[in-house]
């Protein structure tokens, strides 16, 4: 299975926020859409970072409730992992495993295809094993 597979069932659409959006309204938007995370993108589309829960977590524990009104910028993740549409689950399993995160954009040449979650991830393993289980029943009552 593919990243791919995911995007063909979840679509490619992502949800994002601007470098100079405030802290608190990033913050409306994860919550109004109960996500973990939104890509924060210049305004050509390209990615410039990705605010998380986490980051969210560690902005307000520095400064308190001041830091609502940093910008997005101040507080997001800069260095960006994304994959490939091409990549296996067992690799973007690996990547998010090593690098300690849940949201993965997905990019194609350079331009932004989808963002895929560890719950999408499970989500197809799941249906994946699903799938194997009832191929092998099938195989088994028909010898």
């Amino acid at each position: 299975m593919f990243v791919s597979d995911i995007l063909l069932h979840k679509g490619d659409r992502v949800v994002s926020v601007s470098p100079d959006d405030t802290l608190s309204k990033a913050i409306a938007e994860l919550s109004a859409r109960r996500i973990g995370a939104v890509l924060v993108l210049a305004s050509d589309g390209d990615i410039v970072g990705i605010l998380s829960e986490r980051d969210v977590v560690h902005a307000l524990a520095r400064r308190g409730t001041s830091a609502l009104a940093l910008a997005v910028a101040d507080v997001m993740t800069r260095a960006v992992v994304t994959c490939d549409p091409d990549a296996t689950i067992e690799h973007v399993m690996t990547l998010m495993t090593n690098g300690r995160f849940r949201h993965l954009p997905v990019v194609v040449r350079g331009r932004l295809a989808g963002m895929v979650s560890i719950g999408d991830v499970v989500r197809l393993r799941l249906e994946e094993q699903r799938n194997e289980a009832e191929a092998l029943r099938h195989y088994i009552a028909a010898a």
